[in-house]
């Protein structure tokens, strides 16, 4: 007995001295904690108090929503010109008309036309978020006349309105803004939407950023082609395996980066596909008036394919930042005969409608037949005149792209000048193109191609002249590459580029 108490008693000796020490180690760890947790919100502090602090859901909006725009940033403040700042940087990643821009602005310059505009007392006021009556008239009239029916140019206002009901139309600032309501509105948090790739960079937080969504990408055998129901398929079950639901599909047409047409059966398959699923298709047709010859370059506007017949389940973006230069304005149009989404985007236009002034005056010259006519025939001679220049460029220098039937881009294929066949030879050319030549382009993998040392060349974004130029950098550093390869290329033997 006496044996079982003394064993007992050495139990809890040892148990209350294993405590105390697991205490005192705890103690100890928790004061160092306690120290370094000090000295990082010491640091901390110091930070916020030069930087400010914002929330969690702030934290996560200060991932720039280009990969590239602190590059383009950069360019912007030095930006070349041939007679004051010859050696300065040339931004080629950027897809904005800058040929086109005077003819625009000298449209909307005319005196009578910001008059009516600020004179009308219904700008000052309330209205319908989705816009105002006659704007909205004005963008069911221009839809009809130029995308369901081009060849009809004696088409009048009262028959226009009977193709394309303005009840059916909205504005939003920008397709990016239109693109973000549309997500949320039609899909869930975590919810999937497929894009052919290689698509615009931007998609992605256009659709996370507010609405959460997951931009996948749907990559095909020949994405110039476009999707078949096969690749589509394919990338849905893929995104199903990673626990992702398929909720929209989201087009191009036509297509950036690539400046291909989709063929108006291709487009209607991929409908009826998504429609044999439940989804919703979103059809992004900003390109739509950027087409290289005078017929159009084959394009036909899903509103003809489908015969208008959109259902609640097709919806049609566009805006003038592409065709008319004007990104800077912030106005784009959705039109939609899903009338719950329509209250829906209303509800959400409190917080990105676009002004009522400037509603009429672009609904102004969205009707002016005669400037319309002769504006687009006029931007597609300047886009055309830079495309062959930089093509013809690209020949000489023995460099692949795909041959462009619209847009303001061409995607061609510098994979054989990489240091190797990886994303971060990628990124190594493309740093090279900036640090050497003062050139920046959109890198393919920001794009979301698989294929390293793709680049879409914005040849729109300078003049003619300055367009060039960064061909002849361009040139210059590729002739570099091949003659010296990667191992040689030092600061003597790149000389001469500038």
């Amino acid at each position: 007995m006496a044996d079982r108490n003394g064993s007992s008693t050495a139990i809890a000796s040892f148990c209350i001295i294993t405590l105390v020490y697991i205490g005192q180690e705890k103690w100890k760890r928790h004061k160092r904690r306690h120290r370094r947790s000090h000295n990082n919100n010491s640091s901390s502090s110091s930070t916020d108090q030069q930087h400010g602090t914002v929330s969690t859901r702030g934290e996560s909006l200060l991932t720039p929503t280009l990969p590239y725009i602190m590059d383009y940033l950069k360019c912007l403040q030095d930006h070349c010109d041939p007679y004051t700042n010859p050696k300065g940087h040339i931004p080629l990643c950027m897809s904005e008309n800058k040929l086109i821009i005077e003819l625009v602005a000298l449209r909307l310059m005319q005196i009578e036309t910001a008059s009516r505009a600020f004179s009308d007392s219904t700008v000052y006021c309330y209205n319908n978020t989705l816009g105002l009556p006659g704007p909205r008239e004005a963008v069911a009239y221009f839809l009809a006349k130029h995308f369901m029916f081009p060849e009809q140019r004696d088409m009048s206002f009262r028959e226009a309105l009977n193709f394309i009901q303005p009840d059916h139309v909205a504005f939003g600032s920008g397709a990016a803004s239109l693109l973000s309501h549309l997500a949320l509105s039609l899909a869930e948090e975590g919810d999937a939407v497929l894009i052919p790739a290689p698509y615009y960079a931007a998609f992605d937080a256009d659709l996370n950023i507010i609405a959460g969504c997951i931009a996948v990408p749907v990559h095909s055998s020949n994405p110039s082609i476009g999707p078949t129901p096969d690749d589509l398929e394919n990338a849905a079950t893929l995104a199903e395996l990673k626990g992702l639901r398929v909720r929209l599909l989201l087009i191009t047409n036509p297509n950036n980066p690539l400046g291909t047409i989709y063929p108006p059966e291709l487009m209607k398959s991929a409908i009826d596909w998504a429609r044999s699923r439940n989804m919703h298709t979103i059809v992004d047709e900003i390109y739509a008036l950027s087409t290289h010859d005078d017929n159009d370059g084959g394009f036909e506007s899903v509103l003809r394919t489908l015969n208008n017949d959109l259902g609640t389940d097709v919806h049609h973006v566009w805006a003038l930042s592409k065709d008319f230069g004007a990104s800077g304005l912030r106005i784009g149009t959705l039109y939609s005969k899903n009338q719950r989404l329509l209250s829906s985007i209303a509800n959400l236009n409190i917080f990105s409608g676009v002004s009522h002034p400037m509603q009429m005056i672009v609904s102004e010259m969205l009707t002016d037949d005669h400037f319309i006519y002769g504006f687009l025939e006029n931007s597609r001679q300047r886009i055309r005149y830079s495309y062959e220049l930089c093509i013809a460029r690209l020949d000489e220098m023995v460099i692949p792209y795909i041959p462009a039937k619209a847009g303001i881009f061409v995607y061609a294929d510098f994979s054989s000048l990489l240091p190797e066949q990886t994303a971060e030879g990628e990124a190594r050319f493309s740093s090279l193109l900036l640090e050497a030549g003062r050139i920046i382009m959109t890198p393919g993998s920001a794009q979301h191609d698989k294929k390293p040392g793709m680049f879409r060349i914005c040849y729109c974004f300078v003049n003619p002249e300055v367009l060039e130029m960064a061909m002849q950098r361009l040139d210059r550093i590729v002739g570099k590459i091949r003659r010296w390869h990667w191992d040689n290329l030092n600061a003597e033997s790149l000389t001469d580029i500038l």
